[in-house]
């Protein structure tokens, strides 16, 4: 009987760890996506000095290669591959008149290549990984060079001669690179392994987790090197519910020029909620108790809702009876959650008066 329970608990820490895994990959491919494409939005994106300046040489600082390459350090090749072609394939669609998925394919290749010599905590401690990393940007640096011409070539064959490509295109990246990249990244790694990875940290704040440690499966961490960052689960999945509706929105008008509906917002803000009402409803009168995963989920629809209230400014009488109505039904669910909870301790406390202690002197 114990092995099985022992089993059951194995099974089941593995099962929440490949959840764990899943969940932090897709929301580090959504993070680089999200800030490639805001920081593209200004400072242009990786591939913007190239497809503008096609017959021409020109070098500039590129804020975003630098961003993306250490994001793409941190977070490993296949992570670097994804949020590469997704990225650029975003920022193209809302930004380009036309569509150049070469680019595309040469940023993912770039991110995948750089993620592969990946950060682990310590790493740059030694001080040679800073050279090793130095000497592996410079590598990939002229493998893309390298990538860059071919597909070029072919794209532009009879439009532009091999040798502007080489100039004009390859040589281009190389020098930007050199100056964006290469020196700078590995210096922000040695400073991030410095700062997050010296000592093994736990960072747990009420301010972060609205919840103490007794109540610490409320909460789930980021790692950063080796320090661990606690937030509560529900609050974090309503930012990033909110933080996903709003790049989604965003796109959408940057794309199609088409603003959200106003009616389809105020249905979803009636429907989104009623899964977290139900979820923190249902724990809170003690008749079952919230997972991590649930927590997660159902906060991040109501961050969905959340921002699509933004879009209902033209029926906001009607926004403001439902933020009432939901209200209502939490300050009640808060009500009777507690007398229940009073209802029990007085339940205890009667038994522990009925108590004879008589009984074990005898």
């Amino acid at each position: 009987m114990t092995e099985s329970v022992q089993e059951e608990s194995v099974q089941e820490a593995e099962q929440y760890n490949t959840l764990r895994r899943i969940f932090l990959n897709l929301l580090i491919i959504a993070f680089i996506v999200i800030s490639y494409v805001y920081v593209s939005e200004p400072f242009g994106s990786i591939s913007s000095i190239f497809i503008s300046t096609i017959l021409e040489f020109s070098i500039q600082f590129g804020i975003s290669l630098l961003l993306f390459t250490f994001f793409c350090v941190l977070a490993g090749s296949i992570n670097g591959l994804i949020a590469g072609f997704l990225g650029e394939l975003f920022f193209q669609l809302a930004f380009y008149e036309s569509l150049y998925l070469e680019w595309c394919f040469i940023i993912a290749i770039f991110g995948f290549l750089v993620g592969i010599y990946k950060y682990h905590p310590l790493k740059y401690h030694d001080i040679k990984n800073v050279f090793y990393t130095l000497l592996a940007l410079i590598i990939v640096s002229l493998i893309v060079f390298g990538v860059i011409i071919t597909i070029q070539s072919i794209v532009y064959t009879g439009i532009v001669t091999l040798e502007g490509i080489i100039f004009n295109t390859g040589i281009e990246f190389l020098l930007q690179a050199i100056i964006s990249i290469i020196f700078i990244v590995p210096l922000l790694l040695f400073l991030y392994d410095i700062i997050f990875a010296k000592e093994e940290k736990h960072v747990y704040q009420m301010l972060l987790t609205h919840h103490p440690l007794s109540a610490s499966d409320h909460t789930f961490y980021l790692k950063f090197g080796r320090t661990k960052i606690y937030f509560c689960s529900r609050c974090s999945g309503v930012i990033l519910g909110g933080l996903v509706a709003l790049f989604a929105t965003y796109l959408t008008f940057k794309i199609y020029n088409i603003e959200f509906s106003a009616e389809i917002a105020l249905l979803l803000c009636i429907i989104l909620p009623i899964p977290g009402i139900i979820d923190w409803g249902t724990q809170r009168l003690l008749l079952r108790k919230s997972t991590t995963e649930s927590r997660l989920f159902t906060g991040f629809i109501i961050g969905l809702a959340l921002h699509f209230m933004s879009y209902t400014y033209r029926y906001y009488f009607y926004t403001m009876l439902i933020l009432v109505v939901y209200f209502t039904i939490f300050g009640l669910l808060v009500f009777l959650g507690h007398k229940k909870e009073m209802r029990l301790l007085k339940g205890d406390y009667d038994d522990y008066l009925s108590y004879e202690p008589n009984n074990i002197e005898e």
